[in-house]
């Protein structure tokens, strides 16, 4: 049996691509975006956690990666194929939207955006057996470098809680239930995989990943100074 799964983790992936908190200890989400959160946060389908030690980029430069998602996905499709199909889109009003024309789209908000953290809530479908399922997602990630070593490795931990609003009952909700952990882990490991090739390429040829997005016609003459400011 054929099984078509493309999850929401990719915004982002996503941005990407990069990825614990308790929302109580955000002060500055709103109170109907904290609610929502907290919703997602309590009753999860599951909740995974992925961990990228001693990146080789500073927590400066993984705040630029973060906040540029479209260049990143850029980036992220250049050094990873399996990631073609996606395309990022960001809005007027700050939504970052993700669409995979195989089966996936979301739509990505920003809630809370601190030194060394970030957390989303993410809104979207995706497709398992031919079925549609909506369903949320918080995303927080979190990242540190060494105190008082600007050039330090980062260390990032990026924590989902999903949750899957479906009204199919019996042999399919069985079906997803076993199937859907199993893809969201393939998935987060494919980005995790991703994330460390970007941040090594950055690294070790900056001048090569410029190209890359330069030949890409993708990313804006602007976005490109920024980037060559930041790593080169």
């Amino acid at each position: 049996m054929k099984v078509k799964n493309h999850l929401m983790i990719v915004t982002l992936l996503f941005a990407l691509l990069f990825l614990p908190g308790v929302m109580s200890g955000d002060p500055d989400i709103p109170g109907k975006k904290r609610q929502r959160a907290e919703e997602v946060i309590n009753r999860p389908t599951i909740v995974r956690v992925s961990a990228l030690p001693k990146l080789p980029v500073s927590q400066r430069q993984y705040d630029f990666l973060i906040d540029h998602p479209r260049l990143s996905m850029v980036l992220a499709r250049a050094y990873d194929p399996a990631l073609d199909l996606y395309r990022i889109e960001v809005r007027s009003d700050g939504i970052i939207h993700v669409d995979d024309p195989a089966g996936l789209a979301g739509d990505m908000e920003l809630l809370s955006s601190d030194r060394g953290r970030r957390v989303y809530f993410i809104t979207g479908h995706f497709d398992i057996l031919k079925l549609r399922f909506n369903g949320q997602m918080v995303m927080d990630i979190s990242y540190s470098g060494r105190p008082g070593q600007e050039q330090a490795p980062v260390d990032s931990k990026t924590t989902c809680h999903i949750r899957v609003n479906s009204a199919v009952a019996g042999f399919f909700t069985k079906v997803v239930t076993f199937l859907f952990p199993k893809k969201v882990d393939e998935r987060i490991g494919r980005f995790s995989n991703a994330v460390k090739k970007v941040a090594f390429a950055v690294h070790d040829d900056p001048s090569g990943a410029y190209k890359r997005l330069a030949a890409s016609g993708e990313v804006g003459p602007g976005e490109l100074k920024e980037f060559a400011r930041m790593f080169m």
